[in-house]
């Protein structure tokens, strides 16, 4: 795993070090809210600890990207992913079997969940590290009211990003002496900080 890290931190760093480190973090949310995973996250909080006195504008910046990408992806699964017949569009096969984190398991799956819990699903996905295009795209093809989508998922993510930031605000100073030259410290702290989260939600989304 520490060499995952190690490999996760080498790639995304040298990206948030550019001058178009916000315009990235902007265009990976919308992407990883819509139809591509990306470590949205981890990119995030990079951003964080680096320009800590912009914690207010990365939220805002995330927060405008993952917005945008989710009511893109709603309607792509609103109007593009289901024929009227039933079917799958070549579209929705396409993304079904060559993009990570989407697979015909995992929409009978959130199908499911839709089924059950509704929009409360929109609430539980943010604390889970599930692709949230996954979310907004199934909220499309499940005709869930996209003012309760656009709200639901405008306060959830706020929240997430949010106490991600003042966790990181917290922890940012023994964070960045850290951050370039000790590899095994960093590690620690972020597979800490992940563990955290997972068991949290695990403990949110018990009831699924």
């Amino acid at each position: 795993m520490a060499d995952w890290f190690k490999r996760l931190f080498s790639w995304i760093y040298p990206l948030a070090e550019t001058k178009w480190s916000k315009s990235i973090l902007v265009i990976s949310a919308f992407a990883d809210a819509s139809i591509l995973p990306l470590p949205i996250t981890a990119y995030f909080l990079i951003l964080l600890v680096l320009n800590p006195k912009l914690i207010w504008k990365y939220i805002l910046l995330v927060v405008i990207g993952t917005m945008a990408g989710s009511l893109f992806g709603y309607y792509l699964g609103h109007f593009a992913w289901i024929k009227p017949n039933g079917d799958f569009t070549d579209l929705a096969r396409f993304i079904n079997n060559n993009v990570h984190g989407f697979s015909l398991a995992v929409y009978d799956k959130i199908r499911d969940l839709f089924a059950k819990w509704n929009f409360w699903i929109l609430c539980g996905a943010t604390a889970t590290p599930l692709p949230y295009g996954i979310v907004s795209i199934s909220s499309g093809i499940f005709n869930i009211n996209v003012l309760v989508f656009t709200i639901t998922t405008l306060i959830s993510q706020t929240i997430k990003y949010s106490f991600l930031a003042v966790f990181t605000n917290i922890f940012g100073t023994k964070m960045r002496s850290l951050y370039k030259p000790r590899w095994q410290q960093i590690v620690i702290l972020a597979a800490t900080f992940i563990l955290i989260v997972f068991i949290l939600s695990k403990s949110v989304v018990k009831p699924f």
